[in-house]
């Protein structure tokens, strides 16, 4: 049988691009709204956000005192070392980006622009990353197959620890020479401990971040690992136009959206950073400042809003993809936060022949109220799983509800269902 690392093929999720210009305005973090939450001191303080890629220049200014912990692991065939001399390393020298001699392999400083999107230091030529205040775990590592688990493995033992709550990478692969019934990700033989790893730190708490693909098809077969994966958050890329990228791998599986051109960093300046590689980490960053403003919120609570209160984007095939919008994402948060459910007390959402359906028990008395496209319904509740309904847009449509109870300043419960 032959080695896995001989169907894998793992690149780098970059288009190329021009160095930018120094200014530290910058478009694509105004196009997801994020001077909302900074301007409110949410900026990711007490989070760690893990990274698989290449490592990052230490001595640059956007990584001073950023990076936690890293993590290194060299194959044995290649010619290359962790920068101890060895090949395998943890600690935050571990995270440096790679070196011959003294010098700088400076075609492996992909590192730097997806560390510095997601949390790199402000400075007087960029923005800095989306959740600057937020730490770095960097694992540097061959982007083979045996490399990414050790990197998994490593930020799933330092998970706890280090308050890991997000990881992004942006890179995928293909297998070639494959049996076809391969080609779904979750059945693959060759990605079962890739999986279980990603669903593991998931079910831990520490979402996982995957750029889409730089290959414009359509067609989930062709979706790149690991964001086909079940567990892992899909994320595709649009442009200064708000539309989505022509390369993008564009399939079911994309689960969210952000731009891909912000400033970051690369070996000893800054860049415009591309491809759906500059996607991920901007979700990534974005979410750990979400998750870390609203603690008492779940992860997947905290993704289900970033979906829910996202910037709906078109494509050629597919409609009402979100774009991130952190603005929209807090002030959600910020209003449903303090309202828990009485224990023995359930409601739900449905829809059904393009109406809506809201099921409610152990509200028998209560008077529950919500809106749709600017109306709101009251209806006091007289039995428990009753249903109610009113005509809501058209079959296909997604619709944002929140249940106010008794009056309540904040929803008791919110959800995005999609009519049918």
């Amino acid at each position: 049988m032959k080695r896995i690392s001989a169907f894998l093929l793992t690149a780098l999720l970059l288009i190329p691009s021009q160095t930018a210009s120094a200014n530290v305005i910058e478009p694509a973090y105004d196009a997801v709204n994020l001077s909302h939450a900074w301007n409110l001191g949410l900026k990711g303080a007490g989070a760690t956000v893990a990274i698989i890629d290449q490592g990052v220049n230490l001595d640059h200014p956007y990584f001073k005192d950023k990076i936690v912990d890293g993590y290194c692991y060299v194959e044995i065939t290649s010619s290359l070392r962790c920068p101890n001399g060895t090949r395998e390393q943890s600690g935050p020298a571990a995270a440096s980006q790679r070196r011959i001699g003294s010098i700088f392999l400076t075609d492996e400083d992909h590192g730097n622009m997806v560390a510095g999107l997601v949390a790199g230091n402000p400075t007087a030529e960029a923005p800095g990353g989306v959740a600057p205040d937020a730490k770095i775990l960097m694992a540097n590592v061959d982007l083979t197959l045996n490399g990414i688990l050790a990197a998994l493995r490593y930020i799933k033992e330092r998970r706890e620890a280090l308050n890991i709550v997000a990881l992004s990478m942006s890179w995928g692969g293909y297998f070639t020479e494959i049996p076809r019934t391969w080609l779904q990700c979750d059945t693959n033989p060759q990605l079962a401990e890739l999986a279980t790893l990603l669903t593991d730190l998931r079910k831990a708490g520490v979402m996982p971040f995957a750029s889409a693909g730089n290959t414009p098809t359509l067609e989930v077969a062709t979706s790149v690992f690991p964001s086909c994966l079940k567990d892992v958050v899909a994320v595709a890329s649009v442009n200064t136009k708000n539309e989505i990228s022509w390369y993008v791998t564009m399939s079911s599986k994309v689960e969210i959206l952000a731009p891909d051109y912000a400033r970051s960093a690369n070996t000893f300046s800054y860049i415009q950073a591309s491809g759906t590689s500059a996607a991920a980490p901007i979700v990534a960053g974005s979410f750990a400042i979400l998750r870390q403003a609203f603690p008492n919120r779940t992860p997947e609570q905290i993704l289900s809003v970033m979906k829910s209160t996202g910037t709906k984007i078109n494509d050629v095939i597919r409609k009402n993809i979100p774009m991130v919008n952190v603005r929209s994402a807090v002030i959600q948060l910020q209003q449903s936060a303090s309202v828990t459910p009485e224990p023995g007390r359930t409601l739900n959402i449905g829809t059904f022949n393009g109406k809506l359906v809201v099921y409610a028990r152990g509200y028998t008395g209560s008077t529950l109220s919500w809106r749709i496209a600017g109306r709101w319904q009251r209806v006091t509740v007289t039995q428990d799983f009753q249903a109610f309904d009113r005509p809501t847009r058209a079959i296909g449509a997604d619709v944002t509800v929140q249940i106010h109870v008794d009056g309540s300043a904040a929803p008791v419960f919110t959800k995005t269902v999609r009519t049918r």
